[in-house]
């Protein structure tokens, strides 16, 4: 075993332990999309020029040959692993089914099996021998068909790499462009090399440049690693977004003729076998069928699909975004679709034992307030007379009880039904007029409606005001005004109530709308602010001491609209 200095011997070393480190990185971040391919193919290239630079470091032929034959271990595969690595870098791995890697590797695995054969049928090499040539020993070949489809092959899959990774690189975000660019800068160098190793002039019949250009491409990549993120900061492209997201979505151009959607459109549609893309959607049988004409407009919608019937209905949430240009007329359709059976035979469930509960807790509540009344009435009709005052305030206090625990069941009638309903858009100039006809004042006072607001609000939202103005007619002394107005603020709108009673001395302004707080239930003002909060509506007191209350509630900026359809106007003193 004699040793020979062959030129850039060093370099094919580098070039193995360059590749080689590369690999190792690479798989080390296998998990990552493209990163398990890419360490196969950069431990191919390692394989190879580590074996190509033992093979020219020695004198003997046979350790030619058998160094040879080792790196035909791995060359003819490298082809296709650019190939597949190319396909996963940029985010088509789902296109690499069985079918389609035997068509990847079939021709690296004739190769593969031409070389280790030649000896019977000729077909790599047509004819080998070695030379000595400035007393380096070097082996000269004359290339057979086989040779000659490697070398397509290898140029072929540097061509295809090029032409996909030129292509992701015109669609993909700058973040990421760097990484591609390095991609593209070291496939042109392979190729460089190839095309120099099959078609320019040799130091040597056996010198092939293109290790040389593998440990360039191994500089270049470990640079993408390390400088670039590479296999760390790594780019989903759309279409895998689009095919996983968890809604179906529906491309139509304008003649309703579907042009593209996700394989969870397919699975909601319905549609039976075969491809919808270019198929109309109202000739499609689809559970779209029958709601093509509300989804073929120029503006958004929104509907509850239901298919099906009793225990097997399925229910679907379905959008319709137009999808417009600069100006502003419509290229296509887009729709959106949810399944939401779960979700909704799950509310469906509820609102059932909501309503089970609720007439349970109407017939318990009618039934207890039966039995108040009887202790009450009992407890006024056995009031003693004066000389027997000890046993009369006893007698006080079970009526005082009684009238309590009337008040406390009452107000779980009403609070049982906070927050039932979904909030909708109230005028509160009808709201605050029913809840005026509903309290009844005993003395005259003058309503004033300054506001022509409609808020998104609780159905209960007049309970608001029948509350605010119960509570001003039983602690605000002779009132004779009330007035409702509102107010634009930056932050949306505020909402007043207002009396000129006698008004909330300033310690008390926090404490009102504590739960128990205050001289008749204690749940009035509570309930008020529960109310509200159900749509992000706060409220305070901010009135003067002795000049009457001030009520501010304070609405969100998107739960508000004024409109000019109404103006203000008065109630009469009742």
């Amino acid at each position: 075993m004699i040793f020979q200095p062959y030129p850039f011997l060093l370099v094919f070393y580098l070039s193995s332990i360059l590749t080689g480190c590369t690999a190792y990185y690479a798989w080390t971040r296998r998990t990552v999309r493209g990163a398990r391919t890419f360490s196969i193919l950069m431990a191919l290239l390692t394989w190879w020029t580590f074996f190509y630079a033992c093979e020219i470091s020695f004198r003997d032929p046979s350790l030619h040959l058998l160094f040879l034959s080792l790196e035909y271990l791995g060359i003819p595969w490298i082809s296709g692993a650019m190939v597949v690595t190319a396909l996963e870098l940029i985010g088509h791995e789902n296109a690499l089914t069985r079918r389609i890697l035997t068509v990847i590797f079939v021709i690296p695995a004739i190769i593969f099996v031409s070389f280790f054969t030649d000896g019977y049928l000729h077909l790599f090499y047509q004819q080998v021998h070695f030379q000595v040539v400035n007393d380096l020993t070097v082996m000269v070949i004359t290339p057979g068909l086989m040779y000659r489809v490697l070398n397509l092959a290898n140029i072929s899959s540097i061509i295809f790499c090029f032409i996909v990774i030129i292509r992701e690189y015109l669609h993909t975000p700058r973040v990421f462009r760097s990484q591609l660019l390095l991609c593209i800068a070291s496939l042109i160098i392979a190729f460089i090399g190839v095309l120099m190793y099959y078609l320019g002039p040799r130091i040597y019949p056996d010198f092939d440049i293109s290790p040389i250009a593998i440990s360039l491409v191994g500089a270049i990549m470990l640079t993408a690693i390390f400088r670039f993120r590479f296999f760390d900061l790594i780019h989903i492209p759309y279409h895998n977004i689009f095919e996983n997201l968890q809604e179906g979505i529906i491309v139509l151009d304008t003649k309703n003729r579907v042009i593209e959607l996700n394989r969870m459109a397919v699975d909601l549609l319905q549609a039976g076998p075969g491809d919808l893309r270019g198929a109309t959607l109202p000739a499609a049988d689809t559970i779209l069928k029958e709601e093509l004409g509300d989804l073929a407009g120029d503006q958004y919608v929104q509907k509850t699909v239901t298919i099906g019937k009793g225990i097997n209905r399925s229910f679907f949430f379905v959008e319709m975004y137009p999808v417009t240009n600069s100006a502003g007329h419509i290229q296509s359709r887009m729709i959106i679709i949810r399944d939401i059976t779960e979700n909704t035979k799950v509310h469906l469930a509820l609102g059932e034992a909501g309503k089970k509960l609720n007439l349970l807790n109407s017939i318990t509540r009618h039934d207890i307030l039966n039995q108040v009344a009887i202790i009450a009435g009992y407890a006024e009709v056995m009031h003693l007379p004066p000389e027997n005052q000890k046993e009369s305030d006893h007698l006080k206090l079970i009526s005082h009880a009684a009238i309590t625990v009337k008040n406390l069941i009452q107000f779980t009638a009403t609070y049982q039904d906070l927050g039932v309903s979904d909030p909708v858009w109230l005028s509160v100039r009808n709201v605050v007029h029913k809840a005026y006809r509903t309290l009844h004042p005993p003395f005259p006072i003058s309503l004033q409606i300054d506001t022509n607001l409609v808020v998104f609000a609780d159905l209960l939202l007049e309970k608001v005001f029948f509350n605010l103005m119960d509570n001003s007619l039983r602690h605000g002394g002779h009132i004779t005004r009330i007035s409702v107005s509102s107010e634009e603020t930056a932050d949306g709108i505020i909402l007043v109530y207002e009396d000129d009673g006698c008004g909330v001395e300033q310690e008390l302004k926090e404490r009102i709308f504590k739960q128990g707080f205050g001289k008749n239930t204690g749940y009035g003002l509570y309930l008020v602010s529960e109310i509200l909060s159900i749509t992000a509506i706060s409220i305070r007191e901010t009135g003067t001491p002795g000049c009457g209350v001030r009520f501010e509630m304070q609405i969100p900026r998107d739960g508000g609209r004024l409109t000019e359809t109404e103006k203000g106007d008065r109630e009469q003193p009742a």
